[in-house]
């Protein structure tokens, strides 16, 4: 997710959970390919990320294979085609979701793609671009699937909804009894008890977060709790987690993008105040992270009882 899967937050993810699947933020494959320098900390690839996914967006072939090239000799678990993103600066370049809409093109992109890249190739999407149809959706899963796709995410929305309305995991469940490689469900996870049972009810290989894995990065530890069968509660300190990953921002990116991704991130954690418009608005009105660690720290101090939080799963088991 543009400006949210820093280093810092794959980091406070990694405090909770070693098993993850970790995403760099989504990268432009022009950038990428001509070595833009203020592309560098967003490629920056940490000890602890792996396994690890980078994320590409972009619609000419040739330019997201160079990008595939430079990328993977960095290291990676998989290279994703981001076929999801409708933003309207992405999708007036023809990238993101507009692929969806131009299945050559969508074609021409994979086989550039697979022909660079050695390893994984994965492709994130949508369910479909001005609409969702079963019958599209899997002619074109399976389109991906015979260019070499090694696994499909699916998020039960079309693009033109953004995200309105609820995902649609009877989308994700036909796409994965339509094809023979791994289909991992996306949309509206929100608990571990929700994933549970979006695993079990769609059948599908796995599950994807996105925002919830903002606002709580200690989901992927519930998440493997529920489907353990392990009722312990988990216990978290969520101003520290708030001030560690600010302060991990500061650390690990340039002074240029402290604020951007610290209110990016502030924006969702901070949902986790009862008073969280309050508690965000002070943060946005700061642009150092010092700044905004201090309206953390004074938050807290106002309201101590909201600072530590016990999370508990329902293993199905009576616990």
């Amino acid at each position: 997710m543009a400006e949210l899967t820093t280093p810092a937050l794959r980091m406070t993810i990694r405090r909770f959970s070693t098993e993850a699947v970790l995403c760099s933020e989504m990268l432009a494959a022009g950038a990428v390919a001509a070595h833009a320098p203020h592309n560098a900390p967003l490629i920056q690839k940490l000890p602890g990320d792996d396994p690890f996914i980078y994320q590409l967006v972009g619609a000419n072939p040739a330019v997201m294979a160079r990008a595939c090239g430079i990328l993977e000799e960095l290291g990676c678990f998989s290279i994703d085609i981001n076929m999801g993103c409708a933003a309207p600066d992405i999708l007036k370049t023809g990238a993101g979701a507009g692929l969806l809409a131009n299945p050559d093109r969508a074609r021409e992109v994979v086989r550039a793609c697979r022909g660079a890249v050695k390893g994984a190739l994965s492709v994130k999407m949508r369910s479909g671009f001005a609409d969702s149809d079963g019958d599209r959706l899997v002619e074109f899963g399976r389109m991906l699937q015979g260019e070499g796709v090694d696994f499909i995410t699916l998020h039960g929305r079309h693009a033109k909804l953004g995200f309105r309305r609820s995902a649609d995991w009877g989308l994700v469940k036909l796409l994965h009894e339509s094809l023979s490689i791994p289909v991992i469900g996306n949309g509206d996870i929100t608990s571990a008890q929700i994933a549970a049972s979006r695993l079990r009810e769609s059948g599908c290989d796995a599950v994807m977060l996105g925002r919830e894995g903002v606002k709580s990065p200690w989901i992927f530890a519930l998440c493997e709790r529920a489907l353990g069968g392990d009722a312990r509660p988990l216990t978290v300190d969520v101003c520290d987690v708030f001030l560690d990953t600010l302060r991990a921002i500061e650390s690990l990116l340039p002074e240029k993008l402290h604020r951007s991704r610290g209110h990016r991130f502030a924006f969702y954690y901070s949902g986790n105040a009862h008073f969280s418009h309050e508690l965000f608005t002070r943060i946005r009105k700061e642009i150092s992270i010092d700044g905004m660690a201090r309206a953390v720290a004074k938050y807290f101090d106002r309201n101590p009882g909201e600072r530590v939080r016990e999370f508990r799963v329902n293993t199905g088991d009576g616990s």
